[in-house]
């Protein structure tokens, strides 16, 4: 995508207007140019003897380069400016040297003036049609290139969703055959521990066992939390005041780690219909993934913002930014980089946004990471 982008840049740079009108200087320098040479011809004509009119008649078509040059690249001004220039300072060659010797001669050079104009005007014309002409097919060529684009990123997010619902019923059948059976043995535990003695050193491993039924029991949680999405409970809320109450949760974390949080909040910004506490925790998963991404200290801005469509987080960290390779797997549920992460945190925001109609992204440059939260105004 980002060859094609390159690509089209390119293209854009190579055209005609493009590249003899993308600035002022390099405008005038090109009618200089284009004045140079009608100079230059018509210096050709007063300094070539009036008896070589084979001479002064390839002179007179030679006019019609910087002519038709000036209305291809400027339109019709730039044709008129260049016929009418050159009528100006062809007309007393042919006033001095032909009216009076070769009366016939010099009407037929007066023709070929109001021929320039004709010229100029026609080709000035055409050339403004060209310029125009390509100028919908750049806007035409730029709303395919966004169509694509949204098209690959609306297909994405149904395969995303496909995943999710997939993995979501396969997780709902394991909870429950899983979370039966943890019950099950924290009873038998609970019963054995009451056959032993306080001071048993045996205690030591049902305390074990029942940690690890209990880390167990919140693994499988998340499962179920992941497979059954509490309903959403929207109503008109303030991103502003989501955030700030975030930003308080860790800010305790935050300083223990050295990391500088600035929240940068839109004012006055638009309610949305969300459930609060649903994406509360989704903004709170993600800043706690960017606290864990700075364990040395860093950098992190919470920052809200708007358009027509959309209501803006965006949390951006300076950890060190994600590999590219990475990049589409990060919301895929059990992926994870973290040694003992379960993967579910970042499936489980994904899903809680696409439920509220928005989007959820990721990108990452110049060792920074950028998480875009996107709410759509209208439910």
């Amino acid at each position: 995508m980002a060859w094609n982008n390159s690509l089209a840049a390119d293209k854009k740079h190579l055209t005609p207007e493009a590249f003899f009108t993308s600035s002022p200087r390099r405008s005038i320098s090109v009618l200089l140019v284009i004045g140079a040479a009608i100079v230059l011809v018509t210096l050709l004509h007063f300094l070539t003897p009036v008896d070589q009119v084979v001479w002064h008649e390839i002179y007179q078509r030679l006019y019609y380069i910087p002519i038709i040059s000036a209305a291809l690249l400027f339109g019709l001004r730039g044709g008129l400016a260049a016929s009418i220039f050159t009528s100006i300072v062809y007309t007393p060659h042919i006033f001095l040297h032909w009216q009076h010797g070769h009366f016939d001669y010099s009407i037929n050079q007066y023709a070929e003036v109001v021929i320039f104009n004709v010229v100029g005007g026609v080709m000035g014309a055409l050339g403004d049609r060209l310029k125009q002409a390509r100028i919908r097919a750049e806007r035409s060529a730029a709303e395919r290139q966004r169509a694509y684009e949204e098209l690959q990123k609306t297909f994405e997010q149904l395969l995303q969703a496909e995943k999710l619902s997939s993995l979501g019923e396969l997780s709902a059948g394991i909870v429950h055959e899983v979370r039966n059976p943890l019950g099950a043995i924290r009873g038998a535990i609970d019963i054995l521990e009451d056959e032993l003695k306080p001071d048993s050193p045996r205690r030591e491993f049902s305390d074990l066992a029942k940690k690890e039924i209990e880390r167990l029991d919140k693994l499988v949680g998340e499962f179920l939390r992941f497979a059954r999405p509490s309903k959403l409970a929207t109503a008109p809320a303030n991103l502003n005041e989501i955030v700030a109450s975030v930003i308080a949760l860790i800010e305790n974390q935050a300083v223990a780690q050295s990391i500088a949080v600035t929240p940068d909040l839109q004012k006055k910004i638009t309610l949305v219909s969300m459930d609060a506490e649903q994406i509360k925790q989704v903004i709170l998963n993600l800043v706690i993934n960017s606290l864990q991404a700075m364990p040395d200290g860093g950098k992190l801005i919470v920052r809200t913002t708007e358009n027509n469509e959309y209501s803006i987080v965006e949390v951006i960290d300076t950890g060190g930014g994600i590999e590219n390779q990475l990049i589409s797997k990060i919301f895929d549920p059990f992926f994870t980089t973290k040694e003992k992460g379960v993967g579910l945190g970042l499936s489980i925001a994904h899903k809680i946004v696409v439920q509220h109609g928005g989007k959820l992204s990721v990108s990452a440059e110049d060792n920074q990471t950028k998480f875009s939260l996107q709410i759509p105004k209208k439910p």
